[in-house]
Parts: C-alpha cells; structure tokens; sequence
C-alpha cells in the first residue's frame, strides 16, 4: 500500500470538495489495496457505501467491507463471487451472488450475516447463474441474471423470462432498460418489455452502461462503439471526442459523476472521466498510477473521490482533491527543490537535475505530460530564479543560467544557494554560495564578477532589508547583517546575532519576507527586527494569525501573495483576501502533504490562481486552489466493537450494520 491505513480513515471520514476547475496536470493521490491487504479475491466486481462510511466490495470470495482500518470477509452459503450489491430505501443491503441472492442482517453481537433469498425462487428457475445487477424499481427488489429476472415484493419473488439471454441491465432518470441478445435494447415498465426505438442496434453488440444526462436524455455507453444519446424517440451517436478511445480500448463499466461528468471504467486501459462535451478530462491507467488497467467497478463516496474495483485489487482515487502528483511517472526524477515558469515552461528542479514541460500544451488528459531533462544541468539543483529577464539555476556545481536548451555555467564556485538583486546596485546580483558570497553584473547578459570578500559563512537562507542589507541564516548559529559599502557593491561590515539580541535561541533560525517585510522564524515563534533598539521582538501581528511560541519552520510568499507556513507538525497556506498585511484571511492546512515536505527546503511556486508547485520527497504536488473543501461535511467516528476486557475476552457488539 502507499498510504497508511490510519491516515486512510481520516480520508473517509473528512472533509470533501466543492466542485471548481479540474486541473489536467499530474496525476491524482491513488491509493492501492491489494488481495494481499484485504486477504480475498482479485476480483471486485461492485462497490456500495453506507451511510456510515462503511464500504463494501462484491469480490471473487465474497463480501469485502472495509471500515477505513480493518477488512472483513463475509461468505454466502455456496461461498461464490460476490458480483452486487443494493442499499434499499429501508437501509436493507442486498447482495447478489451466483446461484445466490439475499440481504444482510446483525447477529446477536452486531456481526453482519448473511440471509439467503434464494428459496424464494421457484425451483426449476434456480440455476440462474451470476446475478450481476439488483436495481430498486418501485416496490420491488430486482435481482437481474442472464437467464432471468427476479422481482422480490412482501417476501415472493416474480420471474420474467428472456427470448434469448438478458445480457445486461440499466437504471437511469427512474427508467429500467433490459439488453436481450435477441431483440436488442428493451424497457420494463414494472410489468411489460417493449422495444425501445432503434434498439435493436444494439442485438449485436453489448452496452456498458446507460447514465442520466441533461434534461431526459441518457448517455448510452456502448461497449465496442462509443457514446450515444437516448431520448423517448429512439437512439443517435454522439459525435465525441472521447469515441476514439473508446472504441480501441472498449467499455465495460459506467458512472455518472455528481459533477454532471461520467467516468467510464475500460477493460484495457484503465477509467476515462468524460466531460458533458465528450471530451476526455482524466485518464487513469497503469502508466497513471492504477494497479492495473482493467476496471470492473466504479464507486463515487460522499467525499466525491473514486473507488475502483479491478481485475487485481481495489483502488482509491482522489479525483475531488485539489493536489495531483508530478513524478518519476511523468518523466521527473529525484526529491523537489525548486519550480518556476519561464518563458512559457515551466521548470522543475530536483536532486537529479532540471526537467521542464511546454506549459501551452498541458491539458490533454490522452497524451499524458511528459518532463524533457535540460542538458548540462544533471545533479542537485537548488534553486530556480528569473533575474533580469533569464533563467538563473542554483546547483550543488556552481550557478547556472539558461541558454537555449542548456544549462551554461556563470561559475563553477562548488554550491550556490540563491540570488538576489541588489536594491542598492542596479544591474548588480548577488548569489549565496555554500561559503560566502559571489557578485554577479548584468551587462546586457549575467556574467560573474568575483567574490565579496569579508563574508564567508553557508548562505542558504538570505533577504534583503529596505535598506539594501542583506539577512543571512545559519541554522546553527543564528543571524547575520551584510551591510554594504555606500558607493560600489562590496562588503563593508558583518554583523551577528543571536540569543543575545533578543531572539529565543541561537538555534534554527530563518529569515523570510512576507508583504515586503522581513519576518524572522524560530522553534519558538514569529520575531521581527527593530533597528532602533538594534534587538528582536515577537511580532505580535503574525503571533495572532499563527500562534504564540510555535516552532515555525518556514514563512513563504508566492507569487499571487498568499503566504505558505510549516509550522511544528502542519503545512498550510494563509489566504489575504484584502491588501494590507493581514486584515482580512483564510487558514488552509494541508497536513495530507506534510509527511512529503523536504524539510527546511520548502518550496512553493504559483503560476496563477489554478496552478501552484509544492516541492516534495517525490517530486512535485500541483495543487489547485479553486477545489475548495466542503466545510459543511461533518467528521463522524465509528464504534466497531465493544469487548469485555477479561481473561476469556469476549466480544459484546461487533459493530452493526446501517439501521434507517
């Protein structure tokens, strides 16, 4: 598995999106359950969810439930494949098997168990085979095979017959739709079959699925032939984008999103999402993050995100989440340090090198973005800037700047941290190095001139104050004053401090910038600088937005001006709404991606309101910040056992099954 089941649970049961933009960069968090982890079958041919949160797979041995922590397995009588389920209007859960068919119900201890329906069938109707769907369709309980459907009302169940085999059945905008390999597309009105116009288009070919659309048209998913619309006057293709695909990869299974999108499941390459226009919106497959590329069964929870029974395995799909994943599936390489979009690319580097994709052309969900490596550019790239209209590249061998399609050295001094124009110097740059600092003129292009001398410390973490002083941080002993001479750009004094001058250690301090002020980090809380008593102070406007004696780690201002934080176990990002320091704000957390943060390199780059870059141990996370979480969703908890706690421990209730 690639997330822990304990961090799974709080995904279940938190909070879910409101609908906005969704990105097509990346690929969404996908988490893999395999037979290994809920120790059945490969197979998971349904997927239904209680109101509790509980959920439930129809797999190869039976019935799977899953509370978010543990699994269990419940068998029918004949211990065959579970391939439906049905939660009924009376909160009854219907299970449909082969040559098997019953509901649900708790034993005396909360155990859910198994009671069998199939005695209600008349005997010479009883080798049915798989009950593939069970549909709710007024007062009855349908439970549909190939040779047979069964109608179950106050305890009798109704058979009707085929003329040939009922290969497959639908339900959509309260209309029941029969597939009989004889006579083609049929409808039920809860007595009768009768034709539907044009049907029999379909007695030679199977259909994967039929889905409300707009108005009183449905979305015919046609196995082997693409989309079409079905209304009262009878069937027409649909011209879509998404034919194409589909008709090579083919159909088998279909949902209707609650975004009005659909996502078709494929046997041979994995779930297609389809906008309202039929153009493709997300493809998910194997080379995407799938376990596999046949999908047998979809499932959208309250959260909106995806569950996806396979052909070997179950997998989580979050699709409704704001972040998506860049890495190694995508061409990139190596742990996140730095990202930034220029000229109409956006770059990313890593500890393996830079990588950069044409930013114009993301978006197709069926030519997956593919990251192109910058040459001269291999190993550990620190930081990525665009000083004076080129692309400047931190790297452990020295600064770089890019021409062209390479990497060109400036100077192959070992390590250079950062760059900062200086305020003071037009035309003047300086870069911070693992020892010192080096002095960089642009004249039209940036060229090296030589280094300062007087100062030569780590200059990892630096800002520069309004008077052209430069701030520089050394984790392990505290902080720095690069004062400048006043008639040419070199070093005319250094000061130090440190516990001494205010601060609360000497220890992991940071200096930042955030609404053109520098704002000084510790293990203990936000400090600013006052130069007319030459000390720091606990800065007393962003102690109340963040907290008093809090250990922050970073303070970062992208480029939209949202401030980002890493502050003792949380990573989030304060939202301004109103200019001004922080008159008016919004806190967002993102403890989901705080495992994966590199620390005390955090990095944070925003493209615009749809597109922000978060540096992480894999790669990148592209978070879009219009997919807002619901707040209205309540967090719920489940008791799933009560125990008496003693030598002969016992179990006194199991857990219990949803009661309407």
């Amino acid at each position: 598995m690639k997330t822990k089941l304990a961090l799974f649970f709080l995904l279940l049961l938190g909070n879910g999106p409101s609908f906005g933009q969704f990105s097509q960069i990346g690929s969404p968090f996908i988490t893999h359950f395999s037979k290994s982890d809920y120790q059945a079958g490969t197979q998971n041919w349904d997927i239904l969810e209680d109101p509790r949160g509980i959920l439930y797979f129809g797999n190869n041995k039976g019935l799977l439930e899953f509370d978010g922590v543990r699994w269990r397995l419940l068998s029918t009588p004949n211990r065959t494949i579970v391939r439906s389920m049905r939660l009924a209007a009376d909160g009854r859960i219907y299970i449909g098997a082969q040559d098997e068919f019953g509901y649900l119900e708790a034993d005396s201890t909360g155990l859910p168990a198994y009671r069998s329906l199939t005695g209600l069938v008349p005997e010479e109707y009883r080798g049915f085979e798989d009950v593939w769907k069970i549909l709710s369709f007024g007062p009855h309980q349908l439970f549909c095979t190939q040779r047979a459907l069964f109608a179950l009302r106050d305890g009798e169940v109704e058979t009707l017959l085929p003329e040939g085999r009922f290969d497959n059945y639908f339900q959509a905008n309260e209309r029941l739709f029969l597939r009989d390999t004889r006579r083609g597309l049929l409808e039920f009105d809860g007595r009768t079959l009768s034709p539907v116009p044009g049907g029999q288009l379909f007695v030679g070919q199977g259909i994967a699925a039929i889905l409300p659309g707009p108005g009183e048209r449905l979305l015919l998913v046609s196995m082997n032939d693409g989309l079409f619309w079905l209304d009262r006057q009878g069937i027409e293709p649909w011209d879509a984008a998404a034919n194409d695909f589909l008709r090579e990869y083919r159909a088998f299974c279909g949902l209707a999103l609650a975004d009005g999108r659909y996502a078709i499941g494929t046997p041979l390459n994995g779930l297609l999402i389809v906008d309202q226009a039929g153009r493709p919106s997300l493809h998910l497959n194997k080379a995407t993050g799938l376990q596999n590329n046949t999908v047998l069964s979809i499932y959208q929870d309250h959260l909106q995100n995806l569950w996806l029974g396979l052909d070997n395995g179950i997998d989580y799909a979050e699709i409704c989440a704001p972040f998506k994943l860049v890495h190694s599936r995508t061409g990139l390489e190596g742990t996140g340090y730095a990202s930034i979009l220029y000229q109409d690319r956006l770059f990313l580097g890593t500890n393996q090198g830079l990588y950069y994709f044409d930013w114009k052309e993301r978006g197709d969900p069926l030519k997956p973005m593919r990251l192109q490596e910058v040459g001269q550019a291999k190993g550990q790239v620190w930081s990525l800037q665009e000083l004076g209209g080129e692309l400047l590249i931190g790297h452990h061998e020295g600064a770089f700047v890019l021409r062209g399609e390479e990497a060109v050295p400036l100077s192959r001094v070992q390590g250079a941290w950062k760059f900062l124009e200086l305020s003071s110097f037009p035309g003047y740059a300086v870069c911070g190095t693992y020892s010192g600092l080096l002095l960089y003129r642009r004249d039209p292009q940036w060229t090296f001139v030589r280094r300062l001398d007087g100062f030569g410390e780590s200059a990892r973490v630096m800002e520069q104050d309004a008077e052209g002083n430069l701030w520089v941080s050394h984790a392990y002993k505290g902080l720095y004053r690069v004062r400048f001479a006043a008639d040419e750009p070199a070093i005319a004094g250094v000061d130090f401090y440190n516990s001494g001058n205010g601060l609360p250690t000497d220890l992991f301090i940071n200096v930042g910038k955030v609404r053109g002020k520098l704002v000084f980090t510790t293990p203990e809380g936000l400090y600013r600088y006052d130069p007319s008593e030459d000390r720091f102070f606990p800065d007393a406007e962003l102690t109340e937005v963040f907290g008093e004696g809090r250990n922050v780690h970073r303070l970062l201002e992208d480029q939209s001006g949202q401030v980002w934080f890493s502050i003792d176990e949380e990573f989030g990002v304060v939202k301004v709404r109103e200019e001004g320091l922080f008159n008016e704000l919004e806190v967002h957390y993102f403890n989901q991606i705080q495992d994966v943060l590199v620390d005390g390199f955090e990095s944070v780059f925003a493209v615009d309101s749809h597109h922000v870059f978060i540096a992480t141990e894999g790669g990148f996370v592209h978070y879009d910040p219009s997919i807002e979480k619901d707040p209205d969703i309540p967090f719920g908890a489940l008791i799933r056992e009560v125990a008496v706690l003693s030598k002969d421990q016992r179990t006194v209730w199991a857990g219990g099954l949803y009661q309407n």
